[in-house]
């Protein structure tokens, strides 16, 4: 597989940003806080195998996906994810990528949204990629605890669950990665439409499903050429308002297997470095057949002045309703993205 072209940058500014909303895949070379988090990263690690082989055969997740519990790899990320050190180190990297933001300085008693100059948000997330674990099944929330702690994801993009095109993801590696075990992008189709179920789709019916229990796709997905074209004959109605089948077929061509492997470009990167993309990227997991795991860790953010000017990613076959807004929160005093966005742009 070949590799993505990258755009090196010294700070995430408003060139920056306007740069990955046309497509660029920005990397800052060997941030400070960044190499402290994959040091940070392997001490947490190496203590949470330790206490947790206690009167049991001890946890490895240098090993194949089948020997380890997902149980074990869930308690893992959320012993990372919650450590107070992690998140100072993840606060230090952006500021060290200039995107801390000044707070939404309604301590000088300004209304929501007056400070435009603010970076919202969401949590950190670990994500540990063993070997032969195959693709995560996302069309049934039941599995892979409701999402959020998943490992090999399918083609997608985040802007079709989020429907925020001001949305950048945060990419880190936590050890070394090779074009095996790593996140591969399809830059062909950034701005040209795919066929894809975000119109059936809702965060709603989501939330519901999980209070009932019951299996629903954990974010929309890609539609291949015989998924579309099943779907669009089957002529499904759709007096819910949610869009029909043809319409998915309608929001761009099907991709199909083939198509996607040629357009597939690996990312490869250091400890260390920090990658970052616009959410309208579309994107995977490449498949780990590799024998070794992978470690990496993300987050995804929103520059308030950017999400009020307008300014931000094209959507070119994204039908989800609504905007996410409440997924992020503002970097310097964790106030919603839904509070601070102007009421014009809600």
């Amino acid at each position: 597989m070949e590799l993505v072209e990258l755009r090196r940058v010294l700070r995430l500014d408003a060139a920056a940003r306007l740069g990955a909303y046309a497509g660029d895949v920005l990397v800052l070379r060997q941030v400070p806080a960044a190499k402290a988090l994959c040091a940070a990263f392997e001490g947490i690690k190496r203590r949470f195998t330790a206490s947790q082989g206690a009167g049991r055969a001890p946890i490895s997740f240098d090993c194949d996906a089948g020997e380890t519990s997902f149980s074990d790899r869930e308690a893992f990320c959320q012993a990372f994810e919650t450590d107070e050190g992690v998140r100072a180190l993840f606060l230090q990297i952006l500021t060290d990528a200039g995107a801390g933001g000044s707070g939404h300085q309604q301590q000088q008693q300004q209304q929501p949204g007056d400070d435009l100059d603010v970076t919202c948000w969401d949590r950190p997330r670990l994500r540990v990629q063993q070997s032969g674990g195959g693709v995560d099944d996302v069309s049934n929330t039941d599995q892979f605890g409701e999402g959020k702690f998943s490992s090999t994801l399918p083609a997608h993009r985040d802007t079709w669950a989020s429907n925020i095109y001001q949305q950048l993801n945060w990419w880190l590696p936590l050890s070394q990665i090779d074009a095996g075990r790593t996140l591969c992008f399809y830059p062909t189709y950034f701005d040209s439409a795919v066929a894809n179920t975000s119109g059936e789709w809702s965060f709603s019916d989501l939330k519901q499903s999980r209070r009932d229990g019951r299996p629903y796709p954990q974010m929309p997905a890609l539609l291949d050429p015989c998924q579309a074209d099943a779907k669009a004959d089957s002529g499904e109605d759709s007096t819910s308002g949610a869009a029909t089948a043809s319409d998915s077929r309608a929001a761009g061509a099907a991709v199909s297997a083939e198509g996607l492997r040629s357009a597939a470009r690996a990312l490869v990167v250091d400890p260390g470095d920090v990658v970052i993309f616009s959410g309208q990227h579309l994107h995977a997991s490449v498949v780990n057949v590799t024998g070794r795991t992978r470690y990496s860790c993300e987050f995804r953010s929103v520059h308030l002045g950017d999400y009020a000017s307008g300014k931000g990613a094209p959507n070119v076959d994204g039908k989800t309703k609504g905007e996410r807004l409440h997924w992020f929160k503002s970097v310097g005093d964790g106030v919603s993205l839904a509070k601070l966005a102007p009421s014009s742009r809600k």
